[in-house]
């Protein structure tokens, strides 16, 4: 019989206990703060105390653009491969298409259009 070894250790283990007080206002304050970064409130914290500043995490819009981008780029790669093998002359519509729709993406995403 083998033994129950249980959840694996963690990469990074927090090995310190911070704890302070803060009055309801305070609270609800850094709450705010937290969900606008979208992370909870002690990555929240510990960011601000480490760095002075919090990174918030994409938001669902831009892992959509993210995503989009990575997709537009492994289907270039795909078209660069086709390029090579029939000639350039049958990829040029797929190449131009694919140009503009990363143009708007970043058109959206930079400059708010």
């Amino acid at each position: 019989m083998t033994k129950i070894k249980g959840r694996p250790p963690k990469a990074i283990k927090q090995e310190k206990f911070i704890g302070y007080f803060v009055t309801h206002v305070q609270y609800f304050i850094i709450q705010q703060k937290a969900a606008e970064a979208r992370v909870n409130i002690s990555d929240y914290m510990r960011q601000c105390a480490i760095f002075g500043e919090v990174k918030p995490r994409w938001s669902d819009e831009e892992r959509g653009w993210f995503k989009g981008l990575v997709s537009m780029s492994n289907d270039l790669h795909g078209l660069l491969t086709i390029a090579q093998q029939q000639g350039i002359a049958d990829a040029v519509l797929l190449f131009t298409t694919y140009r503009d729709q990363i143009d708007r993406i970043i058109n959206q995403s930079f400059h708010g259009q």
